[in-house]
């Protein structure tokens, strides 16, 4: 249990609505999700995806009284949300019996569909019933009575109380007996038989909801009319015939209702064909696309959710200290600066260093920059590079190897404010478990570098553990191998034998068969799900479905292990990062 604590430290997946909104923090991505409009959030595990779903709610919504903003967007809102978690049930015929219904036709499908359905009606129940109690306060039992005897009729549910805690109940009642019918078929059927299905089975839950909603609007008297949104989250585990018709729908006719998708960073290739048409949906027109990955704002995010476990008076440059790295204080390039500090040691131990400022005419004996073009061009670029390597290399003299420092804690690179802040990539589950244990092995007050650096370290040996157990199919190596070449490589463009100011610290996918298999693709996909790669060269108005020929960094939560700066440097091919050099010469993945 410990290998996987942090993650699971919140995880809103697990949590009521109201739970959700007591710790919601306002974002630009939320901003752009409550607009009048088909929005699909792309990110990996942990981005906090489901929580902004789930803010969709009404009881979240009225939860929520954290942030001055919340009462204006409890008040517009534009549309009722109706969250639909996504279950793995649903995907039958990846199911340990689903190779079991093949020799049964369609039935597989038709499982799947009405599994679908029953889980959107019993989500809608629960939307009506908040909106009854919630917003409208009425406890009229004659025009809950009949509500529920036109979902009696549209749902085909027989000897049910028209009541909505009782239909919800029947709808349950009814999965279990399709489950109990599942094994019946398994069982007792041979290959080719007949199988008769109630109706119920072939019910659709965007027809259904085009028939109740106006139903529900006219009993209840709903004047303002607001549009209603199918918040599907976490599609990427739907089967891929959900996938396709909500994708499409995005361009839906009906229009009172609206479509708030949630899924992976790379889509499946199955959805390009109909996406990518002269009638899919196009982002920027039909359709808001939300990259969790890109926002802009992530660091302020998450100096937001570290604030909020602090007194409100808190400073967290105080609490936490500042890094030298990473703020941008106007003196940091002054003679006498921690910075001009570190050059001068590392001009007189790394030739490599030395040579490459007098190329670049930097006086040596006093390294500061002449001009403000030099300071933005030369000295911003090189000064992570020069931290890491001056604490790092002991000695690196021409024609001999780099002589590296006996191994202690860097706790002066990775410690402080812009540390924190940065090191989770906008992932809210990382960084509120780091956080949390931070604050929690702290005796309050300003928070000791080494308290921060153990449990940064601690965090990204768990996660690299929970990524190792990542099933990887027949193939014979992990993603755990390919980020232990990918960091390997990037740590010797920093501290290897010359200094170099446009380091490699990004890889692109190689676009061909040969270099990079069909295997090795799929592992990165699985690991751009989980968030240990991250995609940067994506297009805010672009559906992504393939990774190759696309650029990746590492997550920085795996730069302490390989002592890479937080920093996005230039690219290379993953293929050249997956062949490593000893004193043996070339080591290859796929050897």
């Amino acid at each position: 249990m410990e290998t996987n604590n942090f993650l699971i430290s919140y995880n809103a997946r697990h949590l009521a609505p109201k739970e959700v909104a007591e710790r919601f923090i306002w974002s630009e991505s939320f901003d752009k999700l409550v607009k009048n409009n088909h929005s699909i959030i792309l990110g990996a595990r942990g981005c906090g995806k489901t929580t902004l779903m789930k803010m969709l709610t009404i009881p979240a919504l009225h939860a929520w009284n954290s942030d001055s903003k919340a009462e204006d967007i409890r008040n517009n809102i534009p549309f009722y949300g109706i969250y639909i978690s996504t279950d793995i049930y649903w995907n039958v015929k990846n199911l340990t019996y689903g190779s079991q219904l093949e020799a049964y036709g369609t039935f597989a499908d038709m499982v799947s569909h009405f599994a679908v359905s029953s889980n959107v009606f019993t989500s809608l129940c629960d939307s009506f019933l908040n909106i009854i109690n919630i917003e409208l306060k009425n406890k009229d039992e004659k025009k809950e009575i009949e509500l529920c005897s036109h979902l009696i009729k549209a749902w085909k549910l027989s000897n049910t109380i028209p009541k909505l805690k009782y239909v919800k109940e029947a709808l349950n009642d009814r999965i279990d007996s399709v489950n109990q019918f599942i094994q019946q078929v398994i069982f007792n059927y041979a290959p080719g038989d007949k199988i008769d299905v109630p109706d119920y089975y072939n019910l659709s839950f965007e027809t259904s909801l085009e028939l109740i909603i106006p139903k529900f609007e006219r009993i209840y008297g709903i004047e303002e009319k607001k549009k209603w949104a199918l918040c599907f989250d976490e599609l990427e585990f739907a089967p891929i015939w959900l996938q396709q018709k909500l994708f499409i729908s995005l361009r839906s006719r009906t229009q009172y209702l609206l479509y708030k998708l949630s899924a992976s960073p790379i889509l499946p290739s199955a959805l390009e064909k109909s996406l990518l048409s002269d009638y899919g949906a196009t982002p920027g027109n039909d359709v808001e696309l939300i990259k969790m990955w890109i926002s802009k704002d992530n660091e302020e995010f998450s100096k937001k959710i570290i604030k909020s476990f602090l007194p409100s008076n808190s400073n967290l440059v105080k609490v936490f200290g500042s890094n030298d790295i990473y703020n941008k204080t106007s003196d940091s390039y002054s003679e006498g600066s921690d910075f001009y500090k570190e050059m001068i040691s590392l001009i007189n131990k790394d030739e490599s260093f030395k040579s490459f400022l007098e190329n670049k005419d930097v006086d040596i004996a006093n390294p500061i920059p002449i001009n403000d073009n030099q300071k933005d061009v030369l000295y911003r670029k090189i000064k992570p590079i020069v931290y890491f390597r001056n604490f790092f290399i002991e000695e690196n003299i021409v024609r001999k190897k780099v002589k590296y420092r006996s191994r202690k804690k860097a706790t002066d690179l990775f410690s402080g404010i812009e540390v924190i802040s940065k090191i989770c990539d906008g992932n809210p589950r990382w960084l509120i478990g780091i956080v949390s244990a931070i604050i929690s092995k702290s005796n309050g007050g300003n928070i000791d570098k080494k308290q921060q650096f153990d449990e940064l370290l601690n965090v990204s040996k768990r996660y690299k553990n929970v990524i190792a157990n990542i099933p990887v199919g027949d193939c014979n190596f992990t993603i755990i191998d390919i980020i232990e070449r990918v960091g390997k490589y990037f740590e010797n463009q920093i501290l290897g034998e010359n200094f170099l100011m446009d380091p490699k610290s990004t890889f692109l996918v190689d676009n061909s068969d040969d270099k990079i298999h069909d295997n090795i693709v799929e592992l990165i996909e699985k690991g751009v799900a989980q968030g240990a790669f991250i995609l940067l060269d994506s297009n805010d108005d672009s559906f992504d479905f393939e990774i190759r020929n696309k650029r990746f960094k590492l997550s920085y939560i795996f730069c302490i292990l390989y002592n890479i700066p937080l920093r996005v440097y230039n690219k290379t091919k993953l293929s050249e990062c997956l062949t490593l050099l000893d004193d043996a010469g070339q080591i290859s993945l796929f050897n």
